[in-house]
């Protein structure tokens, strides 16, 4: 039987998961997007026109997580000849400011979204994927990481800890699924916050920051807080869905989704990217380890 190939992807309502989404289907596979804004808005109606098929999906509800399973179970149930090929963990939120900024719920949704989200997924399709394997096809999970992951960043903890405990993850599952005939791979895109809408809040988020602070920490905290989330204004701008064009990163991720042996780690990072995490591992004393941070991310100082 000449099988068919079915991809599940997470987080597809702008930017990066959008795109993603469109590439897999130029690759002739079944798409599923999962869709945290549901199946009516432009976006969805758009990867319609692509023939990639949507389905509402929150990474947080166990519920929802059971719902886009079973969406994708009924087209395999349907369609003899589709098989489950890949899941893809792309949903992602991300907010700036300084650990003890941030409130409760930023913190814990930094994980819940980014790192348990992905598990959530993992854990209702991995017998289907293991199904796949005997097919002799051999079938991939490819979660979405970051940089910050591979560097942690100050004003970027909680992302920064759930994407280090995705790629740590990642790994470990790789390494268990060997056996099975599945595998699993960490995708880091680089920065593409401009063509994203995963900033789209963060000056609401600031907003919660300073309400969130005792009357010492605002003394101390307030002004840094305004002037960042003034500074981050252009890039928490909301940007159309389809506004991320970056071909590098698409065509790693097609590289991730279709090498027949895929390696562990597809990265993508600019030459400014290259330049200053290749400066930040060398064996320099902390503080100018710190003072090289501080130049790549340019925040401003008070």
């Amino acid at each position: 039987m000449n099988l068919t190939r079915v991809v599940a992807i997470t987080g597809c309502d702008s930017g990066l998961g959008y795109a993603l989404a469109t590439r897999i289907a130029r690759e002739g596979m079944v798409t599923v997007a999962g869709m945290f804004n549901g199946v009516d808005s432009k976006a969805a109606k758009s990867l319609e026109k692509l023939k990639v098929l949507s389905c509402p999906l929150d990474v947080r509800s166990l519920d929802s997580v059971a719902g886009f399973k079973e969406y994708v179970h009924g087209l395999l149930r349907d369609n003899p000849n589709y098989s489950l090929y890949a899941v893809v963990n792309n949903a992602g939120v991300m907010t700036i400011g300084d650990y003890e900024w941030q409130t409760p719920t930023m913190i814990e949704n930094a994980v819940n979204v980014n790192l348990l989200g992905a598990m959530r997924v993992v854990s209702a399709f991995l017998p289907q994927l293991r199904k796949t394997s005997q097919d002799g096809i051999k079938p991939r999970i490819i979660n979405v990481a970051s940089h910050c992951g591979l560097q942690p960043l100050p004003g970027f903890a909680p992302y920064s800890a759930s994407k280090a405990g995705l790629l740590a993850w990642t790994q470990a599952l790789r390494m268990e699924l060997r056996d099975h005939g599945l595998t699993a791979v960490a995708f880091v895109p680089g920065g593409f916050v401009g063509s994203s809408n995963i900033l789209a809040g963060q000056a609401n988020s600031c907003s919660k920051m300073i309400d969130h602070l005792d009357p010492d920490q605002r003394k101390l905290f307030e002004k840094r807080i305004t002037i960042l989330s003034d500074y981050l204004q252009s890039a928490c701008q909301s940007s159309n869905y389809n506004s991320l064009k970056d071909i590098d990163i698409i065509e790693t991720f097609a590289k991730a989704l279709t090498d027949e042996k895929p390696r562990f780690l597809y990265k993508v990072q600019s030459w400014r990217y290259a330049f200053y995490y290749s400066l930040m591992k060398m064996p320099v004393p902390e503080a100018a380890h710190l003072w090289l941070i501080k130049k790549f991310l340019s925040f401003p100082e008070v």
